[in-house]
């Protein structure tokens, strides 16, 4: 993949993540109040962490896939947050959690895009001109 075309994927994964972390910052209607230590809250926190690039975000990201009932909604869409997360970070050791996510929902675009982040390798040598 050039540098080129893992940029413009790079930004559509940012654009994705943006305008869908919203959903998880605001307070859930069916919750009578969603604190701080809520799961969803949590989620957010980490999808704005690794918009910022901070490494920190990993842990709580993959909590989505590994613990049961973390931010968890029958749309499956924070899967798709947690996986642009993820790959945005670079953490190749999620690889097959992500690749086991139902392509649902959001998960249509987001699991395409992670996997594509995460598996192909980026050309950056410079081409000698002949």
């Amino acid at each position: 993949m050039t540098a080129d075309k893992r940029q413009q994927l790079v930004e559509r994964a940012r654009d994705l993540l943006s305008k869908q972390v919203v959903h998880w910052e605001a307070p859930a209607p069916w919750a009578q109040a969603q604190d701080e230590s809520s799961s969803y809250r949590q989620l957010a926190v980490a999808v704005r962490q690794a918009l910022a690039g901070d490494l920190g975000a990993i842990p709580t990201l993959r909590r989505v896939f590994g613990e049961p009932f973390f931010a968890r909604t029958n749309s499956h869409n924070e899967y798709g947050l947690a996986s642009l997360g993820l790959a945005l970070l670079g953490d190749r050791e999620s690889l097959e959690h992500i690749r086991g996510v139902m392509p649902i929902n959001l998960n249509r675009e987001t699991r395409p895009l992670a996997l594509a982040l995460l598996e192909e390798p980026t050309d950056l040598t410079p081409r000698s001109e002949d």
